[in-house]
C-alpha cells in the first residue's frame, strides 16, 4: 500500500506541475494576444459563478470513495444527484446573468455567464466511473483523463484567441474544459451511469459535511484579505494577497496533490486498523520530510524571491510571506488530518475543526492587529493554524490509539533537519529582507536552494543512521528511489 501511495503521490505531483507548465505558457500567450479588460470581464462573471458552485460543491466522489464496497447504485445516485446539482447551479447562473450584467453596468457579462452556464449543465453529466481510477489507486490513468482535459482546453483556448482576440477565447476555453470532461470520461471509462436516487440519503449524509468543510475553508480563505481591505486599502491587500500565494505555494503544489493520493489509500484501509494507523504516522511523516524544508527556503528566501519575481515594489510582501510560510506548514498537517478522518467516515470532525480556525482567527484579529498593521493579521492566522492542529491532532492520534510519543518518534528526524537544515541556508544566503540588486537577489537564491538541497537530505539521512536506521518515512522513500532507479536502469534506451 506504501508504494501505491508513494505511486499516486508521484502522478499527481507530476499532474500538478504539467498543469502549472501549460497555466503559464496558456497566461504568458493570452496577455499579449487580449487586453486586461478582457481577463476582467470573465472574473466578473466567475466572481457570481464561483458562489453559485460553492454553494453546490457536494463531492460525491469523496463518499465514493471513503464507501469501502460501493455498489452501482451509488455511483448510479452521484451521477443523477450531480445532473440534478449542475441544473440547479446552470438555472441560477442563467437567472443572475442579466441582475450581474446590470450590477457592473456592463451587458456582455449576460451571454458569458450563459454560455458558462449551459457548459456547466453539461458537466453534469460527466461519467462517475473515472472515480475508480482513484479508488483502485489507478493514478497513472487518473493523470491520463485529467491531462487530456487539460491539453483539449489549451489547445482550443489558443486558437479561439488568435482567431477571435477577445474575451470570447477565455469563455470558449473554460466551456471546453467543462465539454470535454464529460466526452472524455465515458472514452476513458467503461462503466455507463443509469438514473436513480436510492442512494441519495447515505451520499448526502456524508457529502453534506464535505460541503460545510467547503464552506468553512473558502470562508477562513477570506476573512484575512476582507479583513486587511477594509482596514487597510488596496495596497496593503495586494501585497498581503501575493505574499498569502507564494508562502502556500509548498502547500498548493506539493501537498495538496499528495493528499490526492493518500485519501484513496486510507479509505482502503479502513478495516485494518493497524494498517491504517502505520500509514498514516507514516504519511504524515512523508509531509514533514516534503514540506518543512520548502515552507522554510520559501521564508528564508521571502526577499529574493520577492525582487526576482515581483520587483522592489513589493517589499511588503516579505515578512508577510515569511509569517505564512510557516502557517502553510501547519495547514499541510491539518490537511492530512483532514483526509484521514474523511477516509474514517467522520466528515464532521474537519468541519468542526475549520469552525476552530476561524473562531481562533477572528478572535486574535480583535485583540492583536489594533495599530499593528496588518502583519498581525498573517500572525493571526498563523495562531489560527497552530491551534487548530493541537485540536485535530490529538484527537486523530486518540482515535487511532497511537501514543503521542510514538507519533513524535516517527516526525523529530525531519523536524530537526528541517531547523538545521534551515540554518545553514539562513547562514549562506539569508537575508532577512529585502535585496535591492536582481543580481545578488538571483545569487542568494540559487545559493541557498543549493545549499538547502544538499544539506537538508544529509541532514536527514544522518539522523537516521544515528537512529539506528529504523522502519519509517525514510525507509519507505529510499525504497521507492532505489525501485525507480532501478525500474529506469531495466529500460532499453
Amino acid at each position: 500500500m506504501r508504494s501505491e501511495i508513494a505511486r499516486g503521490a508521484a502522478w499527481m505531483v507530476l499532474l500538478r506541475l504539467f498543469d502549472r507548465s501549460l497555466g503559464i505558457i496558456s497566461t504568458t500567450v493570452l496577455a499579449r494576444l487580449l487586453v486586461p479588460a478582457d481577463f476582467g470581464l470573465v472574473a466578473m462573471a466567475m466572481s457570481v459563478i464561483a458562489i453559485i458552485e460553492l454553494a453546490t460543491a457536494f463531492s460525491f466522489e469523496i463518499a465514493l470513495i471513503q464507501e469501502s464496497d460501493p455498489q452501482r447504485e451509488h455511483f448510479d445516485t452521484a451521477w443523477t444527484l450531480n445532473i440534478l446539482i449542475a441544473l440547479a447551479g446552470a438555472a441560477v447562473t442563467a437567472a443572475m446573468a442579466w441582475p450581474t450584467a446590470t450590477f457592473y453596468g456592463d451587458q456582455r457579462l449576460a451571454p458569458v455567464m450563459l454560455v458558462i452556464g449551459g457548459a456547466w449543465l453539461v458537466s453534469g453529466f460527466e461519467n462517475t466511473g473515472t472515480v475508480n481510477f482513484r479508488r483502485e489507486m489507478n493514478f497513472s490513468a487518473e493523470f491520463r483523463w485529467m491531462a487530456s482535459k487539460r491539453v483539449v482546453s489549451f489547445i482550443i483556448t489558443l486558437v479561439a484567441a488568435f482567431t477571435l482576440h477577445s474575451y470570447w477565447a477565455l469563455v470558449i476555453g473554460m466551456a471546453t474544459a467543462r465539454l470535454s470532461g464529460v466526452a472524455l470520461s465515458y472514452l476513458v471509462h467503461p462503466f455507463r451511469p443509469r438514473l436513480g436516487l436510492s442512494k441519495a440519503r447515505e451520499l448526502f449524509s456524508f457529502s453534506g459535511w464535505v460541503l460545510a468543510n467547503n464552506f468553512a475553508t473558502v470562508i477562513f480563505g477570506r476573512l484575512p484579505q476582507i479583513y486587511v481591505g477594509r482596514a487597510f486599502g488596496a495596497e496593503p491587500l495586494g501585497a498581503y494577497t501575493v505574499g498569502s500565494e507564494i508562502a502556500q505555494l509548498p502547500h498548493t503544489e506539493l501537498v495538496a496533490p499528495i493528499n490526492r493520493a493518500m485519501f484513496p489509500g486510507y479509505a482502503r484501509l479502513v478495516g485494518d486498523l493497524p494498517s491504517f494507523r502505520k500509514v498514516c504516522v507514516e504519511g504524515t511523516a512523508v509531509l514533514l520530510i516534503v514540506v518543512l524544508p520548502a515552507s522554510a527556503a520559501v521564508a528564508i528566501l521571502a526577499g529574493p524571491i520577492v525582487r526576482i519575481l515581483l520587483g522592489t515594489q513589493w517589499w511588503q510582501a516579505v515578512p508577510i510571506i515569511q509569517i505564512l510560510a510557516l502557517a502553510g506548514a501547519f495547514t499541510a498537517l491539518n490537511a492530512n488530518t483532514i483526509a484521514a478522518y474523511l477516509a474514517l467516515g467522520k466528515p464532521h470532525v474537519p468541519t468542526v475543526a475549520l469552525a476552530v480556525r476561524v473562531a481562533v482567527f477572528v478572535v486574535a484579529i480583535l485583540v492583536f492587529t489594533r495599530g499593528q498593521g496588518m502583519f498581525a493579521v498573517a500572525y493571526a492566522e498563523l495562531l489560527a493554524a497552530a491551534v487548530t492542529l493541537s485540536v485535530s491532532l490529538p484527537l486523530l492520534l486518540s482515535t487511532l490509539q497511537v501514543k503521542l510519543r510514538d507519533y513524535a518518534a516517527t516526525l523529530w528526524r525531519p523536524l530537526v533537519a528541517s531547523v538545521l537544515g534551515a540554518g545553514l541556508v539562513y547562514a549562506v544566503a539569508g537575508t532577512g529582507g529585502p535585496v535591492e540588486s536582481f543580481s545578488k537577489a538571483l545569487v542568494h537564491l540559487l545559493g541557498g536552494l543549493a545549499v538547502g538541497a544538499v544539506a537538508y537530505p544529509s541532514l536527514l539521512w544522518m539522523l537516521w543512521h544515528l537512529s539506528g536506521r529504523p522502519e519509517g518515512a525514510e525507509t519507505a522513500l529510499g525504497r521507492h528511489a532505489r525501485r525507480t532507479f532501478l525500474n529506469l536502469r531495466k529500460r532499453p534506451a
